[in-house]
């Protein structure tokens, strides 16, 4: 199949489809003319389309085809078409999409690379550009696979190929293509076994391969924190929100707390995106307030429990910041000649959920009706790349406060789009899971055996990927309470960004990931590795396909 592949994946690759931008669109041409390239799909227009994604401001449409054989078991294949903008290319930027004179320009040095890309330059073993490796050389793979069970007269299953939009961003693609994947099974009474995306690896330094049986979660906490107004000169009559969302920060950055463990992968530590004031121009007051948002990946941690924790942290960093406040206002008023007396500042800590039940509590419907007019403008400059998302939140959340009497500082714990539920096969019960663990085992002997290479299971995906809505179970703390505090705590929920997670929770399946061996996602020597491509990365699929759908 390595012509095929080949030639597949240097037309896609060549297709601009920059993610976030209209470019993404390209990929629908690109997969009408395939579509009737392959004899199957030609003569049967019902089991190929285009499937519209609600409210997408972009128009965005999923490609998706089905190979209906003998029986209802299915097995979805997915893959992303969008690419990050080829920025990192500098003066090579029109070659990103061109692997073969891209390689020819590296090779005359029109750019630096250090010595270990250069090794795989010259070796001829590797496909460098945009797109090869993350990922359209997965996608050409799952193309010339379907092309093959096409052409299958007693094909047993079905197969149903995804190619969505918008991996590198939000998800919208995929997030759309959970109510595609409704749709199929009821119009084609389909019984879902099992989802294989063909995500790019990375490996250490033994160079094992490695195949996984889920994805890692993400989700992003916002820390808003309203301060009390005072000139610099007298700051004690007030309260700065900076010192105390840095106090915040300090007890979560990198924070061993939030690690996350499972048969020797951790998870990355938490991080922090983003931290701003609300200052827009200098001037000598503290400011209003302060906000900021963190990364967190998550193996079994659910987001009800990631909140509460965080609540609780952002109440002791509250506290120890007004012990320390105290301590130095004692100090000063002591070397001021004044008598000591402490600062009237509480600890005052609360969900999103809460402030927002708050103002509609004492400004019912005239909250509700400016809110929803607020929403409405941001997410329209958000569409036209006018406002970003978070200095969205920051005015959402002002924008409740303008609808409350309290005014004594705060801390408000809220959540921020994306978010990716954390996926593990073993969270998974019944035939299904014990089905495609068996087979999991038995494409690793053949990968032994017949492709001599030994092929380690890893637990956890970590790169993020559209795995994480193929599956939403419960845990410990419930499907619907999870679904709760989601739907509750996170802005834009079901205006900007949507997921529908009792859709995911009703279609739940196992999840897979086999895809080829690659190095230096978005950047400019990103690239794939040819052996992985054209020969053993098709064969593990087809092996699992095969065996899977097997009666």
């Amino acid at each position: 199949m390595k012509d095929r592949i080949e030639e597949l994946m240097l037309r896609f690759v060549a297709v601009r489809t920059d993610t976030g931008t209209a470019k993404e669109r390209n990929a629908e041409a690109f997969f009408a003319d395939w579509f009737e390239e392959v004899p199957y799909f030609r003569e049967h227009k019902e089991y190929r389309g285009f499937f519209s994604i609600p409210d997408d401001h972009l128009s965005r449409k999923i490609p998706w085809c089905l190979r209906k054989g003998m029986g209802n078991s299915t097995v979805v294949l997915i893959h992303h078409s969008d690419c990050v903008a080829p920025d990192d290319y500098g003066i090579l930027d029109e070659a990103s999409t061109l692997p073969w004179e891209l390689d020819a320009a590296l090779k005359e040095g029109k750019r630096d690379i250090p010595n270990q890309v250069k090794e795989d330059l010259f070796s001829e073993e590797w496909i460098f550009g945009l797109g090869p490796c993350d990922m359209k050389g997965g996608a050409a793979v799952q193309m010339a696979l379907m092309e093959k069970y096409c052409q299958d007269e007693n094909f047993h299953g079905n197969v149903v190929m995804l190619s969505v939009p918008d991996e590198e961003n939000l998800s919208a693609g995929m997030r759309g293509g959970v109510l595609l994947l409704d749709e199929l099974k009821s119009k084609y009474n389909l019984n879902y076994v099992l989802m294989l995306n063909s995500e790019p690896h990375g490996r250490t330094d033994n160079l094992q391969p490695v195949v996984y049986t889920g994805s890692i979660g993400k989700i992003m906490p916002v820390v808003y924190v309203r301060g009390r107004l005072a000139h610099g000169a007298s700051a004690f009559q007030g309260l700065n929100p900076i010192a105390l969302l840095a106090e915040i920060i300090c007890k979560t950055e990198l924070e061993k707390d939030f690690l996350e463990e499972a048969k020797g992968v951790v998870t990355p530590p938490p991080t922090w995106l983003y931290a701003k004031d609300s200052k827009d121009v200098y001037d000598v007051s503290l400011p209003l307030s302060a906000c900021g948002y963190m990364n967190i990946l998550t193996f079994n941690r659910t987001p009800k429990s990631i909140i509460d924790k965080l609540k609780s942290i952002c109440e002791n960093a509250f506290m120890d910041s007004l012990e320390r406040m105290n301590t130095n206002h004692t100090a000063f008023l002591k070397l001021s000649g004044q008598e000591p007396h402490s600062l009237p500042w509480k600890v005052n800590v609360k969900l999103y959920e809460e402030l927002y039940e708050e103002a509609k509590r004492e400004s019912g419907k005239s909250f509700e009706e400016d809110y929803a007019t607020t929403m409405e403008k941001i997410i329209t400059d958000f569409h036209h790349n006018k406002m970003s998302l978070i200095d969205g939140i920051n005015k959402l959340i002002n924008k409740t406060f303008e609808y409350i009497k309290d005014d004594s500082p705060i801390v408000v714990v809220a959540l921020a789009p994306p978010y990716y539920p954390n996926v593990a096969n073993s969270m998974l019960k019944g035939d299904a899971v014990l089905k495609v663990n068996s087979a999991l085992n038995e494409m690793i002997d053949f990968a032994k055996t017949q492709l001599g290479q030994e092929y380690q299971i890893a637990p956890y995906f970590t790169g993020i990927s559209d795995l994480s809505y193929g599956m939403f179970v419960s845990d410990g703390d419930g499907v619907t309470e999870s679904i709760n505090c989601i739907q509750r705590n996170m802005l834009f929920w079901k205006s900007l960004y949507y997921v529908p997670l009792e859709t995911i929770e009703k279609l739940s399946m196992p999840v897979l990931n086999i895809g080829p061996w690659g190095k230096d996602f978005h950047k400019y020597t990103e690239r794939v590795f040819k052996e992985d491509l054209y020969d053993k990365t098709p064969k593990l699929i087809d092996f699992m396909v095969s065996k899977v759908l097997t009666p």
